[in-house]
């Protein structure tokens, strides 16, 4: 047990730190006055940095000039922090994959970097572990700089052999898509939840369509562009009461960071049976982590639109009889 305490004691004290701080930053911000965010560069990249240098800061001079070690426990002291978020319900598994990139690669630069540097400024380490304090400074300085906002496209073609007309019944309203219809990925698998259907109350400019998505996630959608058979836009409304509890629900959609502005059908007829099908969404980040956020936004956008063509080719297609 001593021998275990030696090895991985400092890896387990920097993981707790680092759920110390990921409790702290997500707290309601009427709680801590503002001075923090999750979706910060201080949580994002500057916490892992921190995290893997505690081990190495309570390491002995053996282990610090053992080049396994210096490598090995940054990244361990991620992956019981994210094993420790898990388990605690403070993240969920999307939340792990969203955050897991940079917290690796700040590890691996921590043991690239400091681990042997620490080595000629081993009588200082009581000094340098005042930085456990540093995310506290650089989340209050980075949150009074204004966050930038940022939109971006995604936009996700296919082909149908279906005439157009075909095509738009089955875009403008959506009815129930079954589980065998739908073929989940590993985003669905980790929290994102999959598209049900869609009802429209009229076939117009201005009318109201409302999306349906499982654990009964709703999104009302207003008809700012209608040209039948040719393209339908919408613009997008979250409807606050049907958030789910889930992690990634409320951090992302209940937060000011991320935003639906508006979603579009565009159909071009190739000839007469076969049909350009290309639906684009457009959203707004409002983060200081827009370009990392953008990242992952493009990807699981992707996804979830190249999964819902994949249903609507296969019910037009169906319907010629192919």
């Amino acid at each position: 047990m001593k021998k275990m305490l030696a090895t991985y004691g400092g890896m387990l004290i920097g993981a707790l730190y680092g759920l110390f701080i990921r409790y702290v930053f997500g707290l309601n911000s009427k709680f801590v006055f503002d001075f923090a965010d999750l979706f910060s560069i201080t949580f994002v990249w500057v916490l892992p940095i921190i995290m893997g240098l505690i081990p190495l800061l309570l390491a002995t001079k053996a282990q610090l000039e053992n080049w396994t070690f210096r490598m090995l426990a940054p990244a361990l002291t991620v992956i019981f922090f994210l094993g420790f978020c898990l388990v605690t319900r403070l993240e969920d598994f999307i939340c792990i994959f969203i955050i897991g990139i940079p917290y690796f690669l700040m590890a691996a630069v921590v043991g690239l970097l400091f681990g042997k540097w620490l080595l000629a400024y081993k009588s200082k380490r009581s000094l340098f572990l005042s930085v456990v304090f540093l995310p506290f400074v650089l989340a209050w300085v980075e949150n009074t700089i204004p966050a930038p906002s940022a939109a971006f496209e995604v936009n996700t073609p296919i082909i149908i052999h279906a005439p157009a007309a075909i095509v738009w019944q089955n875009i403008v309203r959506v009815r129930e898509i079954q589980a065998s219809e739908y073929q989940k990925g590993l985003y669905n698998y980790a929290g994102i939840p999959r598209p049900i259907y869609a009802e429209f109350d009229n076939d117009t400019l201005g009318a109201t369509r409302i999306g349906h998505f499982e654990g009964g996630l709703q999104f009302k959608e207003k008809v700012v562009v209608w040209k039948r058979n040719h393209e339908v836009a919408f613009s997008i409304q979250l409807i606050p009461g049907s958030v789910r509890n889930a992690i990634f629900d409320q951090h992302v959609l209940k937060g000011n960071h991320f935003r639906f502005l508006q979603a579009a059908y565009q159909l071009k007829s190739i000839d007469a049976t076969t049909t350009e099908l290309r639906l684009l969404t457009n959203y707004q980040l409002h983060t200081s982590i827009n370009a990392y956020g953008s990242f992952w936004g493009q990807r699981l956008m992707t996804d979830f639109q190249t999964r819902l063509l994949q249903v609507i080719k296969a019910r037009c297609e169906q319907r010629r009889g192919m």
